[in-house]
Order: structure tokens, then sequence, then C-alpha cells
């Protein structure tokens, strides 16, 4: 395992598959109070052994949370999408109540900025 340190406190730690540190099994990124946290990409990233993608996790301090897609994704190996999973600040939504949640929140903070 390597640990990099990033601005602000925070850090990511990679996991090998092998010693050789030559194809990387995960990404995790934590913020300064050890939560899982990213906000420019995904938080967790785990990779199947051929170097693809197996599934992206996205958090915001310690909790699942994205506010534009889905916030846990599994891949299978060839990169299609298995299955997709849609969270924001720690509560779960289906697909629809994920989307009509997103419009709603920013048609209030078009009206309050009037």
């Amino acid at each position: 395992m390597k640990t990099v340190k990033l601005e602000n406190g925070n850090y990511k730690e990679i996991r090998y598959w092998d010693n050789k540190e030559t194809r990387i099994q995960s990404e995790q990124y934590y913020n300064s109070k050890d939560e899982f946290h990213r906000v420019d990409g995904p938080t967790v990233i785990w990779y199947f052994k051929s170097g693809e993608i197996e599934r992206k996790i996205y958090y915001i301090n310690g909790k699942w949370s994205r506010l534009d897609g889905p916030s846990n994704i599994w891949y299978l190996e060839s990169g299609e999408i298995e299955d997709e999973y849609y969270w924001i600040n720690g509560k779960e939504y289906t697909k629809e109540e994920y989307y009509k949640k997103l419009n709603i929140d920013r048609n209030l903070k078009l009206l309050n900025k009037k």
C-alpha cells in the first residue's frame, strides 16, 4: 500500500494486486478526519486484475453522496455498467426520486436568487 498526501490534510491510499506496485487494486481518498472524502471524482475506485474499473463510490465527508449522477456504480469487466445506486448526503434514492429531488433543489435555488 502507498499513501499519498494531498492538500488540506487530505490523503489517498493506493493498494496493489502485487508487491511490484504495477497493478492497482484500489484507490481510496480520505479527508483529515480519516473519513472517505473527495469532491472532484470518485472517492473509492476498485479495479479488476485486468485493470478495468470494477466499482466507483462517491463520498462527501464519510457519507455516500453525489449530485451529478449515481454515487455507487458497479461495472462488468467488459466496462458495461452492471448496477447503479443513487445517494445524497447518506440517503438512498431511486433513480427517479434522485433526479426529481435535484431538479426541485435547483429550482428553489434559482427562485431564491431572484
